[in-house]
C-alpha cells in the first residue's frame, strides 16, 4: 500500500485542454498590467528572473534528462502528449504547442508566484494588510478561475497530458524543504544572528504552504490532477516550501547587502572619476 501511495506522489500528472494556456495568458497579461500600474518593479524582475530559471529546469533540462532506471529507455523526466500524440524530445511540428504549455506552467507561473511571495514578504514588514489582501485575492482568484473557464469555454479542446516523473528528484524535494527550514530556524529562531523573530519562520511556512494549495487546489478539484486528497496535502506542505526559507533568507538578508555592496562599489567609482577628472 505504501509503494502505490508513494509511486503517486512520484508521477505528478495533468491533464487539460489547451485553451486552458490561452486562459492562463490573459491572466497573465492582466496580473502583469496589475502589476506595473502598481510600480511593483521588485516583483516584476523577481518573478522573471526565477521563471527564466524553473523554464531552463523544467521544459530543457528535465525535457532531456532521463528518468531513471524504473522507466523505459528514452523516457525523461518532463514528458507531453498532445491531441493524444507523444511529444518527441526533438519537438518536430510540436515545438511552438509544447513552448505554449511550458510558458505557462513555468514561466507565468513564476511570474504569478514568485512576484506574489516578494509582494507578501514586502508587505508582511512593512505590516500593509491591504496590499496583502489585494494581491493574494487577485492571484488566487486567475488561479481558480482558469480551469473552470477552460471547462466552461469551447475555444480550443485539444487534450495536453503531462507528467513529471519524480523518482530521482523526490529525496531533492525533502533534502531542499528540510534543509532550508533548518537554516531559517538558525537565523530567526535563535541568537546566533542577532535576527530571532519565530513570526518569520511562521509566516515563511504559511506562504509556502498557501502558494502550493492556490496552485495545487483548482488542479485537484477540477481533475487536471488525477490525483487523491494525500498527494494535495502533500504537494501543500512540500511543493513550494521547498524555495521559501531561502526566498526569505535572500529577501530579507542577502539582497539588502548585496544592494548594498553594489552602491557602495558604484560611489566609490564616481568619486574615483571625478578625481582623474579633475
Amino acid at each position: 500500500m505504501l509503494h502505490v501511495l508513494w509511486q503517486g506522489f512520484n508521477e505528478a500528472w495533468r491533464r487539460f485542454e489547451y485553451d486552458y494556456i490561452f486562459i492562463d495568458g490573459v491572466f497573465f497579461l492582466v496580473w502583469l498590467t496589475i502589476l506595473i500600474k502598481k510600480k511593483k518593479w521588485n516583483p516584476i524582475k523577481f518573478g522573471a528572473i526565477t521563471g527564466i530559471i524553473v523554464y531552463f529546469i523544467d521544459a530543457i533540462f528535465w525535457w532531456n534528462l532521463p528518468a531513471g532506471i524504473n522507466y523505459p529507455n528514452g523516457t525523461t523526466i518532463r514528458e507531453y502528449w498532445i491531441g493524444g500524440v507523444k511529444v518527441p524530445t526533438s519537438y518536430g511540428q510540436y515545438f511552438w504547442v509544447k513552448f505554449g504549455a511550458d510558458f505557462m506552467m513555468c514561466f507565468s507561473y513564476s511570474m504569478f508566484i514568485f512576484a506574489w511571495l516578494w509582494i507578501m514578504l514586502e508587505n508582511y514588514i512593512k505590516k500593509n494588510v491591504k496590499e496583502i489582501v489585494l494581491f493574494t485575492g487577485i492571484f488566487f482568484s486567475a488561479w481558480l478561475l482558469t480551469p473552470f473557464l477552460s471547462i466552461w469555454l469551447p475555444i480550443n479542446n485539444t487534450l495536453v497530458e503531462t507528467v513529471r516523473h519524480m523518482d530521482t528528484q523526490m529525496i531533492v524535494w525533502f533534502i531542499n524543504a528540510t534543509l532550508g527550514y533548518i537554516i531559517l530556524c538558525i537565523i530567526y529562531g535563535t541568537n546566533k544572528f542577532g535576527k530571532k523573530n519565530l513570526k518569520y519562520i511562521g509566516y515563511t511556512f504559511i506562504i509556502g504552504c498557501l502558494g502550493s494549495f492556490f496552485m495545487e487546489f483548482p488542479l485537484f478539484i477540477t481533475g487536471i490532477r488525477p490525483t487523491g486528497i494525500d498527494f494535495l496535502i502533500f504537494e501543500i506542505f512540500i511543493l513550494f516550501n521547498q524555495g521559501a526559507p531561502y526566498l526569505f533568507i535572500a529577501y530579507d538578508i542577502v539582497l539588502p547587502k548585496v544592494t548594498k555592496f553594489i552602491k557602495t562599489k558604484s560611489r566609490k567609482g564616481h568619486r574615483t572619476r571625478n578625481c582623474i577628472i579633475k
